[in-house]
């Protein structure tokens, strides 16, 4: 059993939630060992149909572990590679991966906090939620893709602006901004983010991963080459069960019952 980490799977949707709770959840090696091989496990799961991220305790996390830092100051560089390597496998599952991702957060989102809310398809947050970059902070830069992923979200000014000056923000900025999709307040968190899970659970989840795999490779394509793989991804849903299911129940005025496959 993971150390830091809950995992279950329920009604084909994986929750993963960080669960170093004495710890505001921050991030350390046995997090990040734990985490790659769990989204590793769920990335190959084709029952798993949609995926939730989550904190226990008072807040989604806090960040890296400042104390495991402070411990080995006189010793670095020494295991920043080994640990950003392995965080890195982790943000690259969940970004890949053929199902879509949930992130739920309240309290406070901070450091690679961010980068994994940035890493995960959708987020809902509590209205009451603090965001932070915090990297500059501790004289360090960004890692878990953040550098990459926050440009695209919100734009290059406003990414230089969080990630320079680590200022503190509410929900409604992260909403204003793209960072999340919805705020909600605190007592209705649970209840929104397992409505949105249903969806997507129930949704044509062949399609999903294909919309999703073309969203992630625009930056990288041409236009021309971009509309033939929209084609070829078009053609390869067409095959699907769920195609079908939804096309008839579209002319029969029916709602389509989407098996995900």
């Amino acid at each position: 059993m993971p150390e830091t980490l809950l995992f279950s799977i329920a009604n084909n949707i994986t929750t993963i939630t960080f669960n170093r709770p004495n710890a505001m959840n921050c991030f350390d090696q046995t997090m990040a060992n734990e985490l790659e091989i769990l989204t590793e496990q769920v990335r190959a799961d084709d029952s798993v149909r949609a995926v939730l991220l989550n904190g226990a305790g008072k807040l989604f996390m806090a960040g890296g572990d400042i104390q495991f830092f402070n411990k080995n100051l006189d010793f670095m560089p020494a295991g920043i590679i080994k640990i950003a390597r392995t965080l890195h496998a982790s943000i690259t599952n969940l970004m890949e991966m053929p199902k879509p991702v949930l992130a739920s957060v309240h309290g406070s989102v901070a450091g690679v906090g961010m980068s994994f809310v940035m890493a995960c398809d959708l987020a809902i947050a509590a209205e009451d939620t603090k965001f932070t970059m915090a990297y500059s902070g501790i004289g360090a830069c960004v890692d878990g893709g953040a550098s990459f992923n926050l440009p695209r979200l919100v734009g290059t000014k406003k990414a230089m602006e969080w990630i320079l000056l680590s200022d503190i923000f509410n929900a409604q900025t992260a909403l204003t901004h793209g960072l999340i999709n919805w705020t909600v307040p605190a007592s209705h968190l649970a209840e929104e983010t397992q409505r949105i899970l249903q969806r997507l659970a129930h949704g044509p989840t062949q399609a999903y991963a294909r919309a999703k795999r073309l969203v992630n490779q625009s930056w990288h394509n041409s236009l021309e080459t971009h509309l033939e793989l929209e084609a070829r991804a078009f053609e390869a849903c067409s095959i699907t069960t769920d195609f079908k299911s939804g096309v008839t129940s579209f002319l029969k005025k029916t709602k389509p019952e989407f098996i995900g496959k």
